[in-house]
């Protein structure tokens, strides 16, 4: 089953993943907290173009971490970014999740997603706690 495309004015135009910068969020989101769990699994998916069981997959390889509340998880903006990343090294470039994991160990995530440097002294992928 595949996760409803979402065609809403804001976001339209904003899940096309074609170059490595169509990986990045758009101005449509300016205003909220990128950091901020606002986003159900389910929402997240829809987003994403993809299927639920697809995001689940991602946590359990340890690739995202979103947060949990009462048993629900809960994605940010920056989850969004970093899984469309994820996304784009998987289906356009040809890189496996176990390749993704392999590349963490030796680069930086903002390599990859360009994080501002303030983020990056509070990034759990870098610092090996966790990721996105």
């Amino acid at each position: 089953m595949r996760a409803a495309k979402i065609t809403n004015k804001a976001t339209r135009g904003f899940l096309d993943i074609g170059t490595a910068k169509a990986a990045g969020i758009g101005t449509e989101f300016q205003g909220i907290d990128p950091e901020q769990p606002l986003f159900s699994i389910g929402t997240a998916a829809a987003m994403l173009e993809i299927h639920p069981r697809t995001l689940r997959i991602y946590e359990e390889e340890g690739l995202v971490k979103p947060f949990r509340k009462a048993g629900r998880r809960y994605y940010s903006l920056n989850d969004i970014q970093w899984i469309k990343c994820i996304r784009y090294m998987i289906h356009d470039q040809g890189i496996s999740i176990a390749g993704i994991k392999r590349l963490l160990e030796y680069a930086p995530c903002w390599n990859i997603v360009e994080c501002p440097a303030d983020k990056r002294k509070s990034c759990t992928v870098c610092n090996g706690n966790s990721h996105h």
